[in-house]
């Protein structure tokens, strides 16, 4: 979809709008453009008045009093067409952040690889605020100006025909500086704004790792750099500004040379007496009125480049398909949790060789799967493929003994609940939190779940309980209540199936015999996935299989998997050894 064509659709939400806006606007100018008729009323009797003695045909005052009651009309139909068309722009403001932020929450996981937060911030906020300036000031002064140059040329056609054309000499001087500055606005804001999202990437960064640079004392190094980028979004500005310093005293040069000559040409007709002198009057506030949109065209277009450059950046952005989306066909079915990988191989877009090969793996429902192995061989990417959250090739995963692409995305993850390697928290409440997956939950079943994943103890130490704020993504929290935290938020949704990627790591090997106690009771009754490098996770498990480079090298309970001396009996040695050293 092009800029225009989606700019048009939010306008078409808006309709009633832009027809009682537009309408307020040539309302407006049909009342004022009345005003100079009445001056030149005016003039012509009160000269006529002076010239020949004889009374005038209206008072002053009636002329005064019908001139006020323009201003006054006028104004009314100014205060309508600013209130409806700003208002509409806010209204278009609102619609497209959240159809952005709706179309962020969409976008697969790859995405974020390649794109920064600082810059989808800056386009959610900088580049969405100068596409409102374009939808709301810029159309409502450019059908101002269209609307003024319809009704105003006519008008001083019937005053003099060599005047109005005398007066339009320096309009090809204003197009061609128009053309001129606009394209150069247009191509510089677009850099400004790519300095903008590089600058707000760089602080959202800095601020998201603060303590990685107060561990490494690079406060001076990263101001330094934050200057740099600072100074050349400046620079960029400064050459915006520039541009606008020239554009706008061109247009008025321009404009008040053809004004001058109309000045000097218009006093020579109303000597001869080609014209009165109230048409004269008349005439030069038709053009004083043209003037005025024509200077304000150079700031209308100038927010016209800025919008249409920001719509660019966020359309290239909304015009973004979600790798991962329901397949046609999709249905929402429940899951029970029956789970099968079959010859499974799985490659990552742009490695040069598969992650996962030639998986063969089924896990029937109610049963607890356990996935070990070392670092890199392929653990997370094996359960992310679950949810969905990275896809696999039609056929390789089934769910309830179908392809996992005829399950919708809805019902596919609202019966899941996932517990991920690198934990997450909102800036909320401990309850929040934990609630997240639950709209409505009630207090006792947060407390539940809290109680069952061994948080509840570390709640009653905190000063507000489960009303404690936990800070920005946790930051107040240990890791090990961090991830106990989101073992609840995943235990509330009482999910059909249950994937722990390495969810313990944090807690002690207490806590975590503790926690799997709890847990166990809960896993009878639902599909169970647990990935884990420790042994002391995963050996109540009815099937562990170990991963290596990517293949299952062994499969079996724990004690056939120690019986087979290999990989998964080994990695038991090294742990108990380990476990020895630390008690001596």
């Amino acid at each position: 979809m092009t800029n225009a064509q989606r700019i048009r659709g939010y306008y078409s939400r808006y309709r009633r709008a832009l027809v009682l806006g537009g309408l307020s606007v040539i309302l407006s100018y049909l009342v004022k453009l009345s005003a100079p008729s009445i001056v030149k009323l005016a003039i012509d009797d009160l000269r006529a008045t002076t010239e020949s003695g004889a009374t005038m045909q209206r008072p002053l005052v009636w002329y005064g009093a019908v001139f006020l009651s323009i201003i006054l009309v006028q104004g009314l139909f100014l205060y309508a067409q600013r209130w409806i068309l700003i208002g509409m722009s806010r209204n278009v403001e609102y619609d497209l952040r959240n159809d952005f932020f709706a179309h962020l929450e969409r976008l697969s996981q790859s995405f974020y690889v390649t794109n920064r937060t600082g810059d989808l911030m800056a386009r959610a906020t900088n580049d969405l605020g100068a596409v409102r300036m374009m939808i709301g000031p810029a159309l409502m002064y450019a059908l101002g100006t269209a609307t003024v140059v319809v009704l105003a040329f006519p008008l001083m056609l019937n005053i003099s025909v060599s005047l109005t054309l005398l007066s339009l000499c320096t309009l090809p001087f204003v197009s061609i500086a128009t053309k001129f500055f606009a394209k150069r606005i247009h191509d510089r804001f677009e850099k400004v704004q790519e300095e903008f999202s590089a600058i707000t990437a760089r602080a959202q960064e800095n601020l998201a790792g603060v303590r990685v640079v107060r561990a490494y004392a690079r406060e001076d190094t990263e101001s330094e750099a934050f200057s740099e980028f600072n100074r050349t979004f400046v620079d960029r500005n400064r050459a915006i500004a520039t541009l606008q310093s020239l554009f706008h005293p061109c247009l008025t040069t321009f404009t008040g040379l053809g004004f001058a000559a109309v000045v000097w040409y218009g006093g020579h007709k109303v000597i001869a007496g080609d014209i009165s002198l109230g048409q004269f009057v008349e005439f030069n506030f038709y053009l004083t009125y043209l003037i005025w949109p024509t200077i304000a065209l150079g700031w209308v277009i100038n927010l016209y480049q800025r919008g249409m450059a920001s719509m660019g950046r966020l359309n290239s952005i909304l015009n973004t398909e979600p790798e991962i989306a329901d397949a046609p066909g999709a249905s929402d079915t429940a899951v029970h949790g029956a789970i099968e990988f079959r010859e499974l191989t799985f490659t990552y877009p742009g490695a040069s060789k598969p992650v996962l090969s030639d998986i063969s793996l089924r896990i029937e429902a109610g049963t607890t799967l356990a996935v070990v192995g070392r670092t890199g061989s392929g653990k997370s990417t094996l359960v992310n493929l679950i949810p969905r959250l990275i896809d696999a090739a039609p056929g390789m995963v089934l769910i309830d003994g179908r392809p996992i692409q005829g399950v919708s995305l809805a019902s596919l993850r609202g019966s899941i609940g996932y517990v991920q390697q690198e934990t997450f928290l909102f800036s909320d409440t401990v309850a929040g939190n934990i609630a997240f997956g639950v709209p409505g939950a009630t207090g006792d079943a947060v407390e539940l779940a809290a109680e069952q994943a061994g948080l509840a103890r570390d709640v009653v130490t905190f000063p507000k309980g489960f009303e404690t704020m936990v800070g920005e993504r946790g930051i107040t929290l240990s890791g090990g209540q961090k991830q106990r935290t989101a073992i609840a938020r995943a235990l509330l949704r009482q999910p059909r199936i249950l994937i722990l990627d390495d969810a313990l790591s944090a807690v002690d090997t207490y806590t975590e015999e503790r926690i799997l106690k709890r847990l166990r009771g809960l896993m009878q009754d639902r599909t169970s996935i647990l990935v884990s490098h420790r042994v002391s996770t995963v050996k109540e498990a009815d099937l562990i299989v170990v991963l290596e480079d990517g293949r299952i090298a062994e499969r079996g309970a724990h004690d056939e998997l120690l019986a087979l001396g290999g990989l998964y009996a080994d990695l038991h040695a090294r742990q108990l050894l380990e476990e020895e050293l630390a008690a001596s």
